[in-house]
């Protein structure tokens, strides 16, 4: 038996789903365990991108079985879309998609409270996926929510919802314009409910079996730790917990069956949307990563805001998630870069004690390498440059170095 977990380490967008892919190659079963379609894994093979939102990125390996666990959140049309898309794409993956019973459901009330919410909010806004995300685990939280289980009463659905929207319109949530602008968007949702309860199942008890006859585990992790409504830069978060606590209770399997928690950090950091960043590089250098590492959300489409490696942050993600292993990707970004400065401290302090809005990073500086790193197939090909920085890295995690990125395509990953 083997369950390894793989988890962003930074604020998301670290390059899991490349990870993950790779690991999937021995996997029997991939599941996700938290979030929703405010998630975007990117996977390049043979030069083919390809995106998902929901589906765990296992569904691309043909033998996988694919779990999208209780503690997510699903978009029944995005699901469905994502599903259109990789059966047009010859990926078979009928009876691949298991959904839990417990998982809650996003409509399309979700996303228009969540619009309405981060436009009133103006300048303050955090920086909302828009998906629905927040307003559905609010829902749930607050105990009316709409779990998948449900749906197996396409009308109990539309009275629950009918049921809401009077409430919502009564206590001026929303108005009747706004529900009138939504009409085609409920007509969708309601002809995607089916499709989705056909993959319902009870997934922990699926799990439970898998882990019982020794079948080999892949759970995939969502967004990064700094997103954690916990332990991350708290508002400017996630609504849910991303971080290694909540595998356990995302996918309703013990925390003793988990072997390996592989951590994945980016050679430098990005973050979209608002919130603190405190290795920003708000110059040549930032502009440089961004458009060298073709930094866009998977997701938003949105430009990644860009800065040097923060061994600080990335220390106490090690840390609170326990991670066995970790990950450095898109090494191939910093060939050309005559210096690179990794950020060791902060000079006023720890986060959580300090507001990461005043953090004062204090640097090392680090001599580039200045050559190609994307057809090293080995450790010992890289520069030498390259090797002592990455190895860095290591030491201020305090954490073994397992796997180094030098580039998109699935091949372009070293095993140490």
């Amino acid at each position: 038996m083997s369950v390894t977990a793989v988890l962003g380490a930074q604020w998301g967008d670290e390059g899991k789903g490349k990870i993950v892919d790779n690991l999937c190659e021995n996997a029997d079963v991939v599941a996700r365990f938290q979030g929703g379609a405010n998630a975007g894994h990117t996977i390049n093979v043979k030069g083919k991108e390809t995106i998902l939102h929901q589906l765990p990125s296992g569904i691309l390996r043909e033998k996988a079985e694919c779990i999208m666990g209780n503690g997510m959140v699903i978009d029944p049309v995005g699901m469905v879309d994502e599903m259109n898309l990789l059966r047009n794409e010859g990926i078979a993956i009928e009876n691949r998609i298991h959904v839990s019973l417990l998982a809650h459901i996003v409509t399309p009330l979700h996303k228009l409270i969540d619009s309405k919410s981060e436009t009133s909010l103006g300048k303050s806004a955090i920086g909302t996926t828009k998906r629905g995300i927040g307003p559905c685990y609010s829902d749930k939280i607050n105990r009316c929510g709409i779990q998948v289980r449900e749906l197996k009463s396409l009308d109990h659905v539309q009275a629950i919802i009918n049921k809401k929207i009077e409430t919502y319109l009564q206590n001026r949530v929303i108005n009747h314009e706004e529900i009138t602008s939504i009409a085609a968007d409920l007509d969708a949702f309601y002809k995607c409910v089916p499709e989705v309860y056909t993959c319902a199942e009870d997934t922990s008890l699926l799990m439970h079996g898998y882990i019982k006859n020794g079948r080999s585990l892949l759970i995939e992790g969502a967004q990064g730790s700094l997103l954690d409504v916990d332990f991350g830069s708290y508002p400017f978060v996630t609504s849910s917990n991303t971080t290694a606590g909540n595998i356990a209770t995302g996918l309703g399997i013990g925390p003793t069956n988990i072997d390996r928690i592989i951590g994945v950090y980016k050679s430098y950091t990005t973050r979209v949307g608002a919130g603190p960043f405190p290795t920003e590089q708000l110059n040549e250098t930032g502009d440089y990563l961004q458009q060298t590492g073709g930094e866009i959300g998977a997701t938003t489409k949105r430009k990644r805001r860009c800065g040097w490696f923060d061994a600080a942050i990335g220390a106490y993600t090690a840390r609170i998630n326990g991670f066995t292993s970790i990950a450095i990707t898109k090494l191939d970004v910093l060939d050309h870069m005559e210096e690179i400065q990794i950020c060791t401290h902060y000079k006023n302090g720890n986060f959580p004690g300090i507001d990461l809005q005043m953090a004062v990073p204090q640097y090392i500086r680090m001599q580039g390498w200045q050559l190609d790193t994307s057809t090293a197939q080995t450790f010992g090909d890289l520069p030498i440059e390259a090797r002592t920085y990455v190895r860095k890295i290591e030491e201020l995690l305090d954490t073994p170095l397992e796997y180094v990125s030098v580039g998109k395509e699935r091949e372009q990953l070293i095993h140490l």
